[in-house]
């Protein structure tokens, strides 16, 4: 329920305007993506906490209203697919290992997001999820500081951060022996 009060609250607009945390998608294709995978969570069962549609005063433009779906089950295309969209999905578990497992079978590996008040098992989930980003009771992993990039079929190599420069780079290895004279 809070994680959907935090969403609800999001403010959807032009990402230039004062006050504004949620900008457009990129383009149309995206958008209609992600409502897609949305009503196919849906009519799999999952419960919708917040949003899930365009927001009504904004009628150009590629925005969706953050998204909070519960009781998603693995069947559904959202928990499979990257929908690069406000959506979250959220599914809980048992067994640690359990999470991890379902957490792992997808192909794609760019970002994972865990929210617990459990900092050793925050930690021990961010260590055995297979995804290049790992955001811990956080949703911005995407900094100018920090390295971006994912695993699997999310890409290889990273951008940003001191990290992103070494794909720019080849590095050449030299050794010099000084000779008197």
């Amino acid at each position: 329920a809070r994680f959907a009060e935090v969403a609800n609250a999001l403010v959807v607009g032009d990402g230039l305007d004062e006050g504004v945390t949620t900008g457009p998608l990129i383009r149309r294709r995206g958008l209609d993506s992600a409502l897609e995978l949305i009503e196919d969570a849906k009519a799999q069962g999952a419960r919708l906490l917040a949003g899930g549609g365009r927001p009504n005063n904004l009628n150009t433009g590629h925005f969706l209203e953050p998204t909070v779906l519960t009781d998603v089950p693995d069947t559904a295309r959202i928990m499979r697919e990257e929908p690069f969209a406000p959506v979250a999905p959220i599914a809980a578990f048992e067994e640690l290992d359990e999470v991890i497992a379902r957490a792992n079978s997808t192909e794609f590996g760019l970002a994972a997001y865990v929210f617990t008040r459990d900092s050793a098992l925050a930690a021990q989930t961010a260590e055995a999820i297979e995804a290049g980003m790992v955001g811990i009771n956080e949703t911005l992993l995407a900094t100018a500081e920090a390295p971006f990039g994912g695993v699997k079929e999310s890409g290889f190599g990273r951008e940003g951060g001191s990290l992103g420069i070494l794909d720019y780079l080849t590095p050449k290895y030299m050794r010099h022996r000084l000779v008197r004279g």
